[in-house]
């Protein structure tokens, strides 16, 4: 069933003016526009939520004061699992709408430096945008996205996107975002000292291109990639597309990589060919991801972005459902060939450990997140491009780092507890 149906006209509408942001990023007429209409669809959602928690306060107040028969007791317990969902539903409407937010930053900045603006001082995810209904600064933001717009600068309200969890507005016209905290009032106490102090700690970071020591991280450096990135945008796209036609559709733009796309009506008329379609391509050495519209995929790059207008919508709806099949043997001989050795440990924390040499990892070992993995499914990263990349990391840091001596913040004289002797995931278990 498609969600959101009365929604249908403003995402394609939405969808429409991020690909002409897209497109041009010189229109910021453009970009003032679409943020005037998520301020208006936000808001408007907002106030169903509070609406919807009044109605089921008044309903638990019922439940309180009446002993209720078992029928009606029954069914108010219904009712409020209604409400429960229905504010899950605007909340989740609320997700989708920031992240036509979060393509406007991401057209104009790095996604890779826009992820650290997602995190507090701990590396944990920073707290989600509050409501814009009654917000006392909401005006001052306003007008200073109004200002920058005029000045020919690229601007972004912080509670217009999910990915910007640090200031009020955001600059996005230099080399790295620009969070801007705004305060109605002269009064300071810790929690504004604490935005500061962060604020602070962001400029730096950016400004040195690392830190001594960043978020309890050591001697953190931003190495720049060292291969222009490749990714198959359009392949997805293509897939999407022949599967609204067709209602199944399976594209491989390289050994190892299949991008799998069916429509809902498929899945519930046809299921037996999309059981056909995966019996021929899924051995015990592919990755199955499934795509979904959810926070889950912060802060990974937009799908409002990487999604052509036509694709979007029907994604947002599940009315077209997309899988990214991997297969990590291939991925290992990739790095293989690149003279690193991977270890596949997808543990719910790190993908891939990978070394140098695996009978001495002081040679040099690096383990991969799976968020940063997901990026190949999530963002349609090339496997090749991927393995090469990473296998550069080992030169990389070395290169940035500079030499190494005893005085050397976070030197480490061994492998990590459990880093040795690792087996991997996917090895053959005879």
């Amino acid at each position: 069933m498609t969600r959101y149906v009365r929604e249908t006209t403003r995402l394609a509408q939405a969808a429409a003016l991020l690909a002409i942001i897209k497109d041009d990023p010189d229109r910021l007429d453009v970009v003032h526009e679409l943020q005037r209409m998520l301020i208006r669809v936000l808001i408007r959602g907002e106030r169903r939520i509070i609406r919807l928690k009044q109605a089921r306060q008044r309903l638990m107040r019922v439940k309180a004061r009446e002993r209720l028969p078992q029928d009606k007791a029954r069914t108010l317990k219904t009712l409020v699992k209604e409400l429960d969902q229905r504010v899950e539903d605007e909340r989740h409407l609320l997700f989708l709408w920031r992240c036509f937010g979060d393509g406007i930053a991401a057209v104009y900045q790095s996604k890779y430096s826009l992820k650290h603006l997602f995190y507090d001082s701990n590396y944990n995810v920073k707290e989600e945008a509050g409501f814009l209904s009654g917000k006392a600064g909401f005006r001052k933001e306003y007008k200073v996205l109004c200002i920058g717009i005029r000045m020919r600068v690229p601007v972004v309200m912080s509670d217009l996107t999910n990915i910007i969890r640090h200031g009020d507005v955001c600059g996005l016209g230099g080399a790295d975002p620009l969070p801007i905290e705004m305060k109605s009032s002269t009064n300071r106490n810790a929690r504004v000292a604490r935005q500061i102090e962060q604020l602070q700690v962001l400029a730096d970071f950016y400004a040195n291109d690392g830190a001594p020591n960043f978020r309890g991280a050591p001697n953190t450096i931003r190495v720049e990639l060292k291969h222009p990135e490749v990714t198959y945008e359009g392949a997805i796209n293509e897939c999407m597309l022949r599967a609204q036609q067709e209602g199944i559709a399976l594209l491989s733009p390289e050994t190892g990589l299949h991008y799998f796309s069916f429509t809902q009506e498929c899945f519930e008329k046809s299921q037996h060919r999309i059981d056909e379609q995966l019996a021929v391509h899924v051995s015990r050495t592919t990755l199955f991801v499934q795509l979904t519209p959810e926070p889950s995929w912060l802060p990974l790059y937009p799908f409002t972005l990487s999604m052509r207008t036509q694709n979007v919508v029907p994604f947002i709806q599940r009315d077209v459902h997309v899988a990214v099949l991997i297969d990590m043997a291939v991925l290992k001989s990739h790095f293989k060939a690149n003279g690193i050795h991977a270890t596949v440990l997808m543990d719910g924390y790190y993908a891939l450990q990978i070394c140098v040499d695996p009978s001495d990892l002081m040679k040099g070992v690096f383990r991969i997140s799976e968020q940063l993995f997901h990026r190949v499914a999530c963002e349609f990263q090339s496997l090749r491009w991927f393995a090469e990349e990473h296998s550069s990391v080992f030169t990389s840091a070395e290169a940035a780092q500079g030499p190494v001596t005893t005085d050397t913040n976070g030197l480490i004289y061994e492998p990590p507890l459990g880093w040795q002797g690792l087996k991997c995931l996917f090895d053959d278990p005879s």
